[in-house]
């Protein structure tokens, strides 16, 4: 049974994350579209009738209100004549009975002809403003052909004017006769003049529009072709239709229609649209739907492919790192690139390699540290009471031939020896590492025959404060070794108080380093790596640990933010700070 399970499972076909997420992000992004498509299309075609209906009764009702505002607009006009009484005292001169062939003369005709022009300025939707006399004279604009005299028998029009008694009248299309290129179809918009007391009529002012500038009135931007448009009268009468437009028919079901009525005109306007143009727009709603559903779905799957890379790149990142640390590479890392689960999973591995590797290396230490001590153990061995006793010997042989500076030297290097063989403390108090660094100095500055000065500034409150043993030997020797050039070079040594921390300092006034050095010694020193450069880089010894086991020394003991800093702002020789925390004791 065993064997038989493990057939099974290799012959299962094996599908990538990559896949898994295409087929899903396909099956969530078609689905949803399809759906979606399906029911906007069938909403859409339930809608578009009352949609269209809406539609063509907001435009008629534009329409109206645009009637409205013009005939308010053009009956101010018809009642001019009654402020001019200049205009009413000629029609007064003509309200007698009818006359054929009146005669008007030249100051009758003028000023009735700049009456009419100041009416008519910049209304080019206007055909012609004319003012009808009782006596059949005919005044009108002299910019236009019109004859002089109007014939009663052929102006059927009047009578409905005369039937409203002044009130303002609206004409339907009809026919006129008294232009002189011959008979003229015109709408207009007429009105019976009184005398304002006796209200005797004198005559009639009648505003004949155009086609064009009628239908340029109301006719709204934006209307379509496929809808037509009617205006009807009070009684009935067609007053305007598009051209194209048949016959209005409310019972043809082919056609959609809306109405509205007009208050202060009487005036009725309707809208008609063709169903066959609401279908067509249906159909074409639903090609372009095609249309862009198929592209939707084309960009969506690119972006899926897309997306699915992103996905699974950090996972295959991840992959080929754990793939190393299998092997052995402790010191590798992965690239976090996302800020979700993955990218907290990346953060994990991080970690936890990190610490492998910090396990790996204290073990490593660990083993050194034991091999350290039991050197140290069979150089103990040594009495030391030996060495000191034969220093003490040749200081006082130097002493009987009165060379007092071989028995300084014998001194301090006897204080070194002490100092550095006491392998049992790690932290002393700064005054006895003041004192080993004076020892070290005053040996150094007898053999750089007086090319040498040292300074030291430190508060003596400080010298209580507790350091780690041999931290600032290794940079006053970095100075002798690699600071020194044919002047004389002075080191100054300070120590002061920022905070809750203790700083350190070693300034020379040497030769000092450009910026690369400066970079290279910065990447040496704060390197985790140990390497052994050459003796003669700057700031590291031949065996290449000085500043950096210092440096290192000081973070293991207290942390990432203490250490050995290199101070970039002065202008001569280098200064290099350290940094501890400030205690008393341990």
């Amino acid at each position: 049974p065993h064997r038989s399970m493990l057939h099974t499972n290799s012959n299962r076909q094996f599908i990538s994350l990559k896949m898994k997420f295409m087929i899903l992000f396909m099956a969530l992004i078609t689905i949803p579209i399809l759906i979606s498509g399906s029911f906007t299309y069938i909403k859409y075609s339930s809608n578009v009738e009352r949609n269209a209906e809406n539609y063509t009764l907001n435009l008629v009702e534009q329409i109206r209100i645009n009637m409205d505002q013009y005939m308010k607009e053009v009956e101010r006009l018809t009642l001019a004549p009654y402020y001019d009484s200049g205009v009413l005292a000629i029609l007064k001169l003509h309200s007698d009975l009818y006359q054929k062939g009146v005669y008007l003369n030249v100051e009758e005709q003028q000023k009735m002809g700049l009456f009419i022009s100041s009416l008519s300025f910049d209304r080019p939707e206007i055909e012609s403003i004319l003012m009808f006399a009782n006596d059949g004279s005919l005044f009108n604009n002299s910019e236009i052909s019109v004859m002089n005299n109007w014939i009663p028998e052929k102006e059927n029009w009047m009578s409905k004017v005369l039937l409203e008694e002044g009130a303002f009248t609206i004409l339907p299309p009809h026919t006129v006769y008294y232009y002189s290129s011959g008979p003229k179809q015109v709408v207009s918009l007429t009105r019976l003049i009184r005398e304002p007391f006796s209200h005797k009529p004198l005559g009639i002012i009648k505003v004949d529009l155009s086609a064009d500038g009628f239908e340029k009135i109301f006719s709204p931007e934006g209307k379509g072709n496929n809808i037509n448009l009617y205006i009807y009268d009070k009684e009935g009468t067609r007053v305007y239709s598009d051209r194209i437009a048949p016959e209005l028919n409310l019972s043809d079901p082919q056609y959609l229609s809306a109405s509205t009525d007009s208050t202060y005109t009487g005036l009725q306007f309707w809208g008609q649209i063709p169903l066959s143009e609401l279908e067509k727009e249906a159909r074409e709603l639903t090609r372009f739907t095609i249309m862009i559903t198929v592209i939707s779905l084309i960009v969506a799957y690119l972006l899926s492919i897309l997306s699915s890379n992103s996905l699974v790149k950090p996972i295959r990142h991840l992959q080929s790192k754990m793939a190393l640390v299998r092997k052995g590479f402790f010191k590798e890392q992965a690239v976090v690139r996302t800020y979700d689960e993955i990218g907290q999973l990346t953060e994990v591995f991080n970690t936890m390699v990190g610490e492998i590797d910090r396990l790996v290396r204290e073990v490593y230490e660990t083993k050194l540290r034991e091999r350290e001590a039991e050197l140290s153990a069979l150089q103990s061995q040594m009495n030391p009471h030996f060495l000191y006793n034969t220093l003490e010997s040749i200081n006082m042989m130097a002493i009987q031939s009165n060379d007092l500076n071989i028995s300084n030297v014998v001194t301090n290097l006897g204080n070194l020896l002490r100092y550095t063989v006491d392998m049992r403390q790690t932290l002393v108090y700064l005054r006895d590492e003041m004192q080993f660094v004076e020892s070290y100095l005053q040996i150094q500055e007898l053999r750089s025959s007086d090319r040498l000065r040292t300074e030291i500034y430190i508060d003596p409150s400080l010298l209580t404060a507790l350091v780690p043993k041999l931290i600032l030997q290794p940079l006053i020797e970095n100075v002798i070794e690699h600071g020194m050039g044919g002047d004389p070079v002075t080191i100054r040594l300070r120590a002061r108080m920022e905070g809750e921390d203790l700083i350190l300092s070693v300034e020379d006034d040497g030769v000092g380093m450009d910026e690369p050095t400066v970079k290279l010694v910065e990447e040496r020193m704060y390197s985790l790596r140990e390497e052994h450069p050459q003796k003669q880089e700057y700031g590291l010894k031949s065996h290449g640990f000085a500043l950096r086991n210092v440096h290192h020394r000081i973070r293991l003991l207290y942390g990432e933010s203490y250490g050995i800093s290199i101070d970039k702002k002065v202008c001569r020789g280098v200064t290099f700070q350290i940094r501890l925390p400030f205690q008393w004791e341990e």
